[in-house]
């Protein structure tokens, strides 16, 4: 396992930002094409679904069409390769933003999170096997200030996790059921499960 080259690393990075780009934009043909042809070889592990590829597409078609309106940031910082160069894993950086309505008021809802992916090239290309996250801290704040009339309350409806409660609590408000035991740096080890299985993986082959 190794440090990808320029050209691999650009590649990768340009498929993971794309992969976010094509969620946020409801372009679902090209979000699915980011992933293995092979549904079950695929798995997204986030705090509203547990699944393969085709599932989370489908998912996500629905959260769109229901105006949920999210945007994620994402920025590649570490892609490491196997020797034989056609395995690949990536930690990025990133965030993801919600706006919503609570009684008349709107908010932002961030969530700082990284990002971890498992890739693998198919027939030469690079295609992305997962997508999980780490979850790192949150905040609401109102999309006016000077519209906000009361305290909100998200704390007591989400899990009791300070890395992803309000996100949480947002997202369970949507009928979504939300995990209390994802990855987050409220639980270290938590995070060292998903990092050691990466890189387990990785070095398997």
């Amino acid at each position: 396992m190794a440090s990808a080259d320029p050209q691999t690393e650009s590649l990768i990075a340009s498929l993971l930002k794309r992969e976010r780009y094509y969620r946020d934009t409801g372009q679902w043909t090209k979000l699915r094409s980011s992933y293995h042809p092979d549904a079950s070889q695929t798995s997204i592990n986030i705090t509203w679904f547990s699944g393969d590829i085709d599932g989370f597409v489908k998912g996500s078609e629905s959260m769109y069409a229901a105006g949920v309106s999210a945007l994620h940031t994402i920025s590649p910082v570490e892609i490491l390769v196997n020797a034989s160069g056609d395995r690949a894993i990536s930690e990025s950086t990133g965030s993801i933003t919600i706006r919503f309505t609570e009684e008349g008021t709107e908010y932002d809802l961030t969530s700082i999170s990284r990002f971890l992916s498992r890739l693998v090239k198919v027939d030469d290309a690079w295609k992305m096997l997962s997508l999980e996250c780490i979850y790192v801290r949150e905040a609401v704040v109102p999309a006016y200030p000077t519209a906000v009339t009361r305290a909100l309350d998200l704390e007591s409806k989400g899990p009791e996790r300070k890395s992803y409660r309000y996100l949480g609590a947002l997202l369970a408000t949507l009928g979504y059921a939300i995990p209390a035991d994802l990855p987050g740096m409220d639980d270290s080890e938590s995070i060292q499960r998903i990092t050691g299985a990466n890189a387990a993986w990785i070095a398997a082959k």
